[in-house]
This record gives C-alpha cells, structure tokens and sequence, in this order.
C-alpha cells in the first residue's frame, strides 16, 4: 500500500511492508492478518533480533511508537547490518516524532534520517528504503537534512528498478514544489509503468484530493477499481480515500468488506484497521451499532490499539 499523504503523520507516511531474512512465517503471517495481540504473545518470550524486529512492526501498526522504537532498537543493536531493521526502526522514530513536542521532533527526525540512510547503505538496492528516504528529503526542511536535489537523486537511484515509483517520487518533489500540473503529469507516468496502475491511480486520487478536487478524486477510485489484476489493498486504500473525501460511503463500505473477504490481507493494511476504517464510515452513515461492532472486531484483534478504543467509548 503506498499512498502519499493520507495515513498518520506528515513526514512519515507510508507504511510498508519488507520482507526480512528467515522470518518465522506463521507470525508474519498473524502481522498480516492484523491478529496483533496473538502475534505479541508468540513473540514475547523470544529474545532474537527478528522476533524484535516483529515486535516493533506489530506495536507500530497500532501506533505505540514508544514500544515500537524500543523493539526496532533491540533488533538493530543485534543484527546492525539489516537494511530492513534499520528501515523499520527510521518509521518508529519518524512517526514517534510527528506524536512529540517541536525540541523532541527534531531530534526524532534526525534519527529518522539516519536510519533511512542506514538502510540505503546497507542495500541500495532497496526501493522501499529509497523511497521512504525520498520521502524525508521532500518534507524536513534543510536544516533538519530535507532538499527537493537530495529527492531527485534517490527518483534517479530508483529508476534502476522501478521507473513506477521514481515517478511517484518526482511527482512528490513537484507538489511539494508547488509545480502541480507537473506532478500530476508525473503521477500519470507512473501509472503508465507499473505493473499494478491501480495503485497509482489511487496515490493520483490522494494528490487530487489534498488540491481539493474531490469529483476528481471519485472519478480516479472509479478508474482504480475498475482495473483487472488489482491488488487486494488496492480496495482498504479506495475506501480510505473515499472516507477522506467524504464521498461515497456506500462503496467504501464494500469496499473494505471485499478487502476483509479478500485472503489477500497485508501487514500493510492490517485487519483491525480495515474494521476500525468501517467503524469511522459507519459514524458516518448515522449507523452507530455496526460502528460498534466494527470498533469492537478491531480491539478484539489489537486490544492495544487506542483510536478504537476511544472510538469505542464515543458510542457508548
């Protein structure tokens, strides 16, 4: 799932998944089903990097950035010459920063940034270490180690392997530079390129919708999942665009229900945050006992997940 802009924090939006050496396939497996309280039991009386690493990921997904930073820690600290702890552990520190005061920020971020450039040296070749690290470069400010040249050189290093998300890229650096008609250009590009457009077509539907152009936004879902051989995230990311835009909610609906149905759930787009995601719609819709459900499905997998929780309380 890589959509720009529309999940969590400003700096650090995109979670994604990587797959990590000799991963104990069962419990990656709970990760992505979203089962996060079964996947902690398994893994807390573990003392190996990995199951340090699975343990940061799993508190992540539910936003405990405290727990998640002291695991990503561990992991790294045991096994420093893993690109992929080390990106992990760059989204604990960037998403612990945006919940932080400004003087704990920016001390954050520069972990963030050293980490994500941690990775890049460790494996070059890794798209998702480039592009999280592009996306650094396009929102910190210089002082802080951000610069729209630092962006264009990692689009430049992914083109070797991805000319779809080196455009993604370039269309950021765009839209940050205010150059809109070019980044919508760029996204356009990368549709043309990838091997899945759906997912593009969805990150073109966010650009739409942070410039205010909601019809637009509709049209381009429309477009997205009407798409043969899309990929089953592609449906968790078109209901949370539609839930942003407040468009829709009937489909959304759908949506996330043939997401949930799918089999192909990711740690990207975890269970519990589909059923939270519903929760929100169904608020929406004036549909206050299938919230409550939905809120309830989504604690029973994640009980430590706060937003449903208090979405839970909300209604009660």
């Amino acid at each position: 799932m890589k959509l720009l802009y529309s999940k969590f924090a400003v700096l650090f939006l995109l979670l994604a998944v990587t797959t990590i050496a000799a991963a104990d396939p069962a419990t990656v497996q709970l990760l992505s089903r979203g089962r996060m309280n079964e996947a902690i039991r398994a893994l807390s009386n573990r003392g190996d990097a990995e199951s340090f690493n699975l343990l940061s990921r799993a508190y992540y997904a539910m936003e405990r950035w405290d727990d998640a930073v002291r695991w990503g820690e561990r992991a790294t600290a045991e096994r420093p010459q893993d690109a992929g702890y080390h990106l992990w552990l760059a989204r604990a520190y960037g998403r612990k920063a945006g919940d932080s005061s400004p003087l704990a920020a920016a001390g954050l971020a520069r972990k963030a940034k050293n980490e994500f450039e941690r990775a890049v040296q460790l494996d070059p070749a890794n798209v998702e270490a480039r592009s999280d690290l592009s996306k650094y470069y396009v929102q910190a400010p210089a002082v802080m180690g951000g610069g729209l040249d630092k962006a264009r050189d990692q689009a430049a290093q992914v083109n070797k392997y991805d000319a779809a998300e080196a455009h993604s890229i370039l269309a950021q650096v765009a839209a940050k530079a205010k150059r809109y008609d070019e980044a919508e250009s760029q996204f356009r590009s990368a549709i043309k390129e990838a091997h899945n457009p759906a997912t593009y077509w969805l990150q073109l539907a966010d650009f739409y919708r942070l410039r205010g152009r909601f019809d637009d936004v509709q049209k381009t879902v429309l477009t997205a999942m009407a798409l043969p051989g899309r990929a089953a995230e592609n449906y968790f990311d078109a209901a949370n665009e539609l839930y942003l835009s407040g468009r829709d909610f009937p489909d959304a609906t759908q949506y996330l229900q043939k997401y949930l149905d799918s089999g192909g759930l990711v740690e990207d787009a975890p269970a519990f945050r589909a059923h939270y995601l519903l929760g929100q719609i169904y608020e929406k819709m004036g549909r206050g006992a299938d919230a409550t459900s939905e809120y309830e499905a989504s604690l029973a997998l994640a009980s430590g997940f706060d937003r449903a929780r208090k979405a839970l309380g909300r209604l009660q």
